[in-house]
């Protein structure tokens, strides 16, 4: 089921206590806390609700569960697939249907309970009775019964949405530390080198009104620091600069960020072209980190303008006779994503085999790593 929406279903309102068993937690004092690595759920809305870590364990010990504040921070619930013990501030909610019982189903629940705190507060706690009282809409199918499968292939399209510009986000830090850290490891020779000596051409894009921009397909970047610094898409054929295959770096706006273009685009006069002839993909992405950290000394108030850039240095890899290690740079940036490839697509072979398996469809053939 491919793009789930809660419009797509009929709601029907339910008392928590007709769906879900509520159970307390305990009380535990600090003095009587002793100090472990078992979260210890308390009734805060950050963390997850964990404020503390325990050894000490007593009745209110569960895991697959909700924890609801009911006091403190009241109405915010939390899921926990790991073991835990509660505060007596905290309720412990399942569904009373066992088989459903899973990260997917209380996640929803968790969502359909937190829509009532606005209703509760310090002063009009979320106690045992309020909660069993409480209503909730849940969605049904067709004969009325509370339909599982939806609730749970609405959050995992859910997970899916948020961790693909998770891991894209944690494969670019993954870069960045590398280059920054694990980069200087595998090279011993580093050297501050101008931007005129690694760049052959250093240029402004041209200034273009928004008033002026006319429907079409070609990007056009200017200095967001977001889509690859991309804006928007134009159609305009004179009076623009197009370029292709090289950095782009925001001199004003968004100060210092760097871009790799592979395609052709329309530049504005916010960035500036960073091209050297012969250079390839890897080596550019391999200096960008390198090129950002220049936002640390600009800002919108101290823009990065035509003679600045021109007397900024860079620090990267030499070869022993002083000169610029491409060769090196391209390498690394190419074992870098071999390596993320490869853990990726192993991932989803295991992914995809499980799902698969789940199914009755037997075994999977694996996919090749590089």
């Amino acid at each position: 089921m491919d793009n789930l929406s809660l419009d797509s279903r009929n709601w029907k309102e339910f008392f928590l206590e007709d769906v879900v068993s509520i159970n307390g937690g305990k009380r535990l004092t600090k003095a009587d806390m002793q100090f472990g690595n078992m979260p210890f759920i308390g009734a805060s809305e950050l963390n997850n609700g964990i404020t503390a870590f325990t050894c000490s364990i007593n009745e209110s010990l569960d895991n697959n569960v909700l924890g609801v504040n009911y006091n403190g921070s009241v109405g915010f619930a939390f899921y926990h697939p790991y073991r835990a013990i509660f505060s007596d501030d905290v309720k412990r909610i399942k569904w009373k249907n066992s088989l459903h019982n899973n990260r997917y189903t209380l996640l929803f629940l968790a969502s359909m309970i937190g829509q009532q705190k606005c209703k509760y507060a310090y002063g009009y706690k979320f106690n045992s009775q309020r909660m069993k009282r409480q209503k909730i809409l849940l969605p049904i199918q067709p004969n009325n019964t509370i339909d599982w499968a939806f609730m749970e292939a609405y959050m995992k399209q859910k997970e899916q949405q948020i961790l693909k510009p998770t891991i894209y986000k944690l494969c670019k830090q993954l870069i960045v530390n590398d280059i920054l850290g694990g980069g200087k490891l595998l090279c011993s020779n580093w050297k501050a080198f101008c931007f005129t000596e690694v760049f052959t051409e250093i240029q402004r894009g041209k200034r273009l009104k928004k008033a002026d921009h006319r429907d079409g397909q070609t990007p056009y970047v200017s200095s967001t620091s977001l889509n690859n610094g991309v804006d928007g898409f134009i159609g305009n054929d004179g009076s623009v600069r197009r370029f292709d295959d090289c950095l782009t770096l925001a001199n004003s706006g968004s100060v210092g960020c760097a871009f790799y273009h592979q395609y052709t685009f329309v530049a504005s006069d916010h960035v500036t072209k960073l091209k050297r002839d012969g250079l390839d993909k890897y080596a550019y992405l391999f200096m960008i980190p390198i090129i950002n950290r220049l936002s640390e000394k600009y800002s919108f108030n101290r823009e990065i303008n035509d003679e600045r850039i021109k007397r900024e240095k860079l620090l990267l890899p030499a070869t022993d006779k002083g000169e610029i290690d491409f060769a090196f740079m391209s390498a690394f940036m190419k074992d870098i994503e071999r390596n993320i490839l490869n853990t990726t697509l192993k991932v989803f072979n295991e992914r995809v085999s499980v799902n698969k398996y789940k199914m009755g469809g037997g075994k999977l053939e694996e996919l090749p790593l590089m």
